[in-house]
């Protein structure tokens, strides 16, 4: 998409007073024009992200047709992380990314999708549940249910915990032993930090750890094996030993899986 300078230079200028902080706005169309729409920037931690307002995006709507997202790179080059592609697919418009020393790259939806194996962690984008709902849609075709979830949620004691408060809405019965293709919700508690509520889900593979949907390196052993998304860390399939089976809270199995 090519862009008047002075569309750019406003996107730039935004950037730069936003700075440490990642910048977003909207480009729309009015009157035949292109425009810049700065919006304020909603997410947690928003020198890593960025979540435009709700409301930003609505008064750009009412401007114009949006026709390209734009969002900064502070000191950075402008590659797209994986979460970029993901979300980019989920908003059906280019993305403009703005890095350092005037550099930017322009994001198209192509119908990119994450890997299950090797996925970048990105809480509420790519994360231990986007994880168990992907293995769901491409192992088994079932689609699970999405839960809009700020991050660090089980840090919060008189928050409440997701994983119980849902499961059942999401088709699960709570069981006393695994089968493959059971969820394992487990406590994994930080060192020097609350863990009030069970905070992470992994899909225990038993003997089985083969993927039926992507390719994937094998993984040898006896098992038991299971696939999860640790925050912080790659996507992975892994034993299932002792010191993963003493954080289990809940055995959760789907109810097409019952009997």
């Amino acid at each position: 998409m090519r862009l008047a300078k002075a569309v750019m230079k406003a996107a730039r200028e935004h950037a730069e007073r936003m700075d440490p902080q990642e910048s977003c706005g909207v480009i729309i169309t009015t009157g035949g024009r292109r425009q810049y729409v700065a919006c304020g920037n909603d997410a947690n931690k928003p020198e890593q992200d960025f979540k435009i307002n709700p409301r930003d995006w609505c008064i750009a709507e009412d401007a114009g047709e949006p026709v390209a997202i734009v969002h900064s790179h502070p000191g950075a080059l402008p590659r797209p992380s994986m979460a970029d592609r993901v979300e980019a697919e989920k908003h059906d418009l280019p993305w403009l990314i703005l890095g350092r020393d005037e550099s930017h790259e322009w994001l198209h939806p192509c119908g990119y999708v994450a890997p299950l194996i090797g996925r970048t962690f990105h809480h509420g984008i790519l994360d231990c549940w986007t994880a168990v709902r992907d293995w769901y849609a491409r192992e088994l075709a079932i689609e699970l249910p999405d839960f809009e979830r700020d991050d660090l949620w089980w840090e919060k004691e008189d928050a409440q915990s997701l994983y119980a408060a849902n499961y059942e809405a999401a088709g699960f019965t709570r069981v006393s032993e695994p089968q493959r293709g059971d969820i394992l919700i487990m406590s994994i508690k930080t060192p020097g930090r609350p863990c009030f509520h069970p905070n992470h889900a992994a899909i225990y593979l038993g003997s089985d750890a083969e993927l039926r949907s992507e390719e994937a390196t094998p993984i040898f052993g006896a098992g038991p094996f299971i696939f999860h998304h640790m925050y912080g860390r790659l996507s992975t399939r892994e034993i299932y030993g002792f010191s993963w089976a003493q954080k289990v809270e809940l055995i959760l199995r789907h109810k097409t899986k019952r009997g």
